[in-house]
């Protein structure tokens, strides 16, 4: 009987929003998006090895919650039969992008363009699967950095900085689907915050991510998807707030995928798995009550200020003063209530086996160290890790950054809808399940 063949298909669909949407990933904008730079899209690729069907989807946005992503999934079950543990649903983090996470200064989440958002990613998924024909896999390491380790000492403290001595993943992952006639896509993976634009840029962007698909696909005359690695603490090294250096930036990532592809070596294509668990992780503590309504009069004092230094009709000016108000209020509510020890937050960890390939979806803003250490220590032949997947509970860092703290570990959490930062022990469980997960997909291969 003949071997049954890996099977892929791809697609991709707009998802660009209207202007005036108000935009995510910064604090500090002064207006909604005036304008639209480059346009904003669903992709997703679809394997199939016999019955079995995994799914990919990349999105240009900054982030999802994870209860948004299960409702996606639950509606690519339903149009196509792929169940929600082999649907991987990432962003790509751009801060250019709407808001669609409700962070706390930013603005409103648009409920009608998120669910449009969830159309297109079963439009996506649904036109992916109706184009399967068989492929191989290739892979290859490029090298290549766009970025550089942003958590830099200063006068004692740590801050946003850079950090040409700190970790950073030097390489890009390049994932070749090659047809019987041909390259069918290109699916590509680099760890760096596409924040090469601003809180002064008010125009829809994908930001370099976006810029680099472009020119692969120029290049290739293919599709082609970008996956964001773990990020969490790497910025560019171009950051000047133009479109031009996006497009640098780009191009500089683009070319180094596309010379990888001409070398990039098969990957066995005889297996489709995937695996998923579900971990609660420890929260520090909220301060005692006496600190916490401290901190709340502090900030109310602060945004009371604000809104009189604005004349009271300055909406988005007090909108960061309102945040951090709103956020220590939260965190009263907590202490008076007697909640505010020992809570943990959700956290999913997921992996999908294609052949020799495994993708390693982890739900956060993850510092680059877990890549380098997971990729490094995972039995597959070439394993990718994928930040902003099924969700984004904020930063994770490592236990050793929480002990130098700043902006990830101590202000960035305040952003996010939950009220408390991840413990340092969040660190050894998230690893301890994602290495289980790979030895379990190796063991069953």
């Amino acid at each position: 009987m003949a071997a049954v063949a890996l099977q892929a298909g791809v697609a991709q669909v707009d998802i660009t929003p209207r202007p005036g949407i108000h935009m995510g990933g910064y604090w500090g904008r002064t207006s909604g998006a005036t304008g639209v730079h480059d346009p904003l899209a669903a992709r997703a690729v679809v394997w199939a090895l016999g019955e079995r069907r995994a799914a990919l989807v990349a999105l240009d946005l900054v982030g999802l919650d994870a209860a948004t992503v299960a409702v996606m999934r639950q509606r690519v079950e339903a149009a196509t039969g792929i169940e929600p543990a082999a649907v991987m649903i990432c962003c790509t983090h751009t801060h250019a992008g709407p808001l669609t996470v409700p962070f706390r200064g930013m603005g409103e989440v648009d409920a009608a363009y998120l669910a449009q958002v969830g159309e297109s990613v079963v439009r996506a998924v649904t036109a992916a699967a109706t184009t399967l024909e068989p492929v191989t896999l290739t892979y290859a390491r490029a090298p290549v950095r766009v970025g550089i380790n942003r958590r830099q000492g200063h006068a004692g403290a740590m801050v946003i900085g850079t950090n040409p001595e700190g970790e950073a993943a030097d390489y890009a992952h390049v994932i070749g689907l090659e047809g019987t006639t041909g390259r069918v896509a290109t699916l590509f993976s680099h760890a760096c915050h596409p924040v090469v634009l601003g809180n002064a840029n008010h125009q829809i962007s994908a930001d370099f991510p976006g810029a680099a698909v472009r020119w692969l696909e120029q290049a290739t005359q293919r599709p082609a998807l970008f996956i964001n690695g773990a990020c969490g603490d790497i910025n560019p090294s171009l950051r000047g707030d133009s479109f031009s250096e996006v497009e640098h930036v780009g191009a500089e990532l683009g070319q180094a995928v596309a010379t990888a592809l001409a070398t990039a070596q098969p990957l066995s294509s005889d297996r489709l798995g995937w695996a998923s668990r579900q971990l609660a992780l420890p929260l520090i503590d909220a301060p005692p009550r006496l600190q916490a309504e401290i901190e709340k009069l502090a900030l109310q004092l602060r945004a009371e200020i604000a809104r009189i230094a604005n004349g009271g009709g300055d909406v988005w000016a007090q909108r960061v003063p309102q945040a951090r108000l709103e956020w220590a209020e939260g965190v009263l509510e907590l202490v008076r209530q007697g909640r505010g020890a020992g809570n943990t937050q959700p956290f999913e960890v997921q992996a999908i086996a294609v052949g020799g390939l495994v993708l390693l979806g982890l739900e956060g803003e993850i510092f680059v160290n877990y890549q380098l250490d997971l990729e490094q220590r995972s039995p597959a032949v070439a394993t990718v890790l994928c930040g902003y997947a099924n969700g984004c509970v904020g930063y994770v860092p490592t236990a050793a950054a929480h002990e130098l703290g700043g902006y990830e570990v101590e202000e960035a959490y305040k952003v996010y809808p939950a009220l408390q930062m991840l413990a340092p022990a969040s660190e050894a469980r998230i690893k301890e399940a994602a290495l289980a997960l790979l030895q379990d997909l190796a063991a069953a291969a």
